[in-house]
């Protein structure tokens, strides 16, 4: 992996994370409502996940072959991603109008998975990427740059931008989508990026009529 694709992929994957929490608002509020309250367990649960994430992702790192693990947890993120919106869907109504566990629940059963899996990618390419001990700290600090750049542009592009111009469960859907196709070609399974995009266009446009 060069490290330019390594770069690339620390900035989408963690774009990816800001824009399910954004739009996790949204898809929870016709069960828990609009609040501080929904937002403060959203925006816990999300952090939990990137806590998760960069922990288990270092410790896999140094286990197993990092250029090995950064395909599979991508469209293991997309699969999670692609699941919380029905999951939603299916706890919510029993969790309607409920308190601070509910809200947390709620949050975890649909963003808590790509959350996790998508924030392990930091660690895994700065275990790629790093070369020897005396660079240390330049790899970690530009990795971890790009992953708050690409934070930023996931919150600032779909808070100003996707969210006035597209329902919620296609932003979703089409964000599952671009990592799936980034984990499938770095996993190499080329053949199927290009259906795995038309699967998840179709999913995308049948959640948006549903």
């Amino acid at each position: 992996m060069s490290a330019v694709t390594g770069l690339s992929v620390v900035f989408v994957s963690s774009a990816a994370v800001l824009v399910l929490e954004i739009l996790a608002g949204r898809l929870l509020a016709p069960y828990v409502g609009v609040t501080l309250s929904t937002f403060t367990g959203i925006i816990g649960t999300i952090l939990a996940g990137i806590s998760l994430g960069a922990w288990l992702g270092g410790r896999a790192a140094d286990r197993y072959d990092a250029r090995r693990l950064i395909g599979p947890v991508l469209l293991a993120g997309a699969l999670g991603a692609l699941a919380g919106v029905p999951l939603i869907s299916w706890l919510g109504p029993g969790l309607q109008a409920g308190g601070a566990v509910e809200i947390v629940i709620l949050a975890a059963a649909g963003f808590l998975l790509p959350a996790v899996m998508w924030s392990t990618v930091t660690p895994l390419v700065v275990k790629v990427l790093l070369r020897s001990t005396e660079e240390t700290g330049r790899i970690v600090g530009m990795v971890s740059a790009l992953g708050t750049a690409g934070a930023l542009f996931g919150t600032f592009t779909t808070g100003f931008i996707l969210v006035a111009e597209l329902p919620s469960r296609p932003i979703v859907f089409g964000t599952a989508g671009v990592l799936a196709i980034m984990g499938a070609v770095l996993t190499g399974w080329r053949p199927l990026s290009a259906g795995g995009l038309a699967g998840v266009v179709l999913l995308g446009s049948v959640a948006a009529t549903s």
